[in-house]
């Protein structure tokens, strides 16, 4: 797919250098749009956490559940333990 050192030897052209600029701007594009899916998914994945803790769901048969460390749900969920 791409071609060895172009510019190290000086042998691009314009739609060389075009389609290298389209290729790393789409993929950035899709880098932020995985970026904000993950992040939407981190906060809801906390805020559910967050409610089992608050409903008293044993700490340990939440992380058991989760396959997670204990220690870790406080992570999740920014408590202090």
């Amino acid at each position: 797919m791409w071609q060895c050192c172009p510019i190290v030897f000086g042998a691009m052209d314009e739609a060389q250098k075009r389609k290298l600029i389209d290729a790393a701007v789409k993929a950035s594009e899709k880098a932020a749009s995985a970026r904000a899916t993950a992040d939407s998914l981190s906060a809801a994945r906390r805020a559910a956490i967050k409610a089992a803790m608050d409903a008293g769901v044993p700490r340990q048969e939440l992380a058991d559940a989760l396959n997670v460390r204990r220690e870790t749900l406080y992570e999740i969920a920014k408590y202090k333990n």
